[in-house]
């Protein structure tokens, strides 16, 4: 009888050693998951410096971060990005989780993509390189950045508003056609002086020196294109434009053009004006 409640006793001891042990066990030991990601992505360099991972989930696990060629990693035990210092492109980086035995050097993986930074095509301070039909000026008091913006001025009646540039040392874009973008402001004292159906005029770009020839070329047709009098922010997609002359080379852009022509009742002087020229890779 002795033996038998000495028995239970012993095992009863046991099973409890077992579950404290087995709780103070699961107590030190973390979760293998580690659920990181780059918040923001796409990344556009010139924008910031350094990027750090942000966590849902595990941000107290240690890990070692690596990353496929192209992309620098400032710091791999944190997963700190050096934006400048890599290369535009499309990324896996993984975390390979250390200092738990549980986690068997587990691996967890997060995307994030990396574009180029702008290329400026004008910034519009100053007249070099700017010709126009009309009456062309430098604008210092109305502009959507630096230090001026391009104008020109025509009277009404059919008359011809013109504003090109020659770009002084020819352009890399770095993109692609299907991803180039045209970004810039745009600047029409009142749309209702032109005909609002018709194709009145067009944006080009290219890379011949001039226009109709390796050409990047988007029809104005006031319907449709929401323009208010004042200055309009516009983006042109290179892979929706029309081609003249043949496709432009992309790392060698030197012309850019936009005319358009007045509505012939129109009664009185217009102005257009351009701002913050530049080209980007689409997010």
């Amino acid at each position: 009888m002795v033996y038998k409640w000495l028995t239970s006793r012993y095992l009863l001891m046991m099973v409890v050693a077992l579950v404290w042990a087995g709780c103070k066990e699961t107590e030190k030991m973390a979760p293998c998951e580690s659920d990181f990601f780059y918040d923001g992505s796409p990344f556009r360099q010139g924008e910031a410096e350094t990027l750090l991972p942000s966590y849902n989930s595990g941000a107290e696990i240690p890990g070692v971060f690596s990353a496929p060629q192209g992309l620098v990693l400032k710091d791999t035990l944190t997963g700190e990005i050096d934006l400048a210092a890599s290369a535009p492109g499309a990324y896996a980086v993984r975390k390979t989780m250390i200092g738990n035995p549980t986690c068997g050097n587990r691996i967890m993986l997060a995307y994030l993509s990396i574009l180029p930074p702008p290329s400026l095509l004008s910034n519009a301070d100053q007249a070099d390189g700017w010709g126009w039909a009309g009456n062309g000026f430098v604008d210092g008091e109305d502009k959507k950045e630096g230090q001026a913006s391009i104008k020109t001025t025509a009277d009404g009646g059919g008359n011809l508003l013109l504003l090109q540039h020659n770009v002084p040392t020819p352009l890399n874009t770095r993109v692609s056609k299907e991803l180039g973008e045209l970004h810039l402001w745009f600047y029409i004292s009142d749309p209702s002086q032109f005909d609002q159906g018709a194709e009145i005029g067009q944006f080009e770009l290219s890379s011949s020196g001039e226009p109709d020839k390796n050409e990047l070329t988007w029809p104005i047709v006031m319907n449709g294109m929401g323009l208010s009098a004042g200055w309009n922010e516009l983006v042109f997609k290179f892979k929706d434009a029309s081609v003249t002359g043949g496709d432009p080379n992309l790392s060698a852009i030197n012309f850019f053009r936009v005319y358009l022509f007045a509505k012939g009742d129109a009664t009185y002087p217009i102005t257009i004006g351009l701002d913050d020229l530049k080209i980007l890779a689409a997010e």
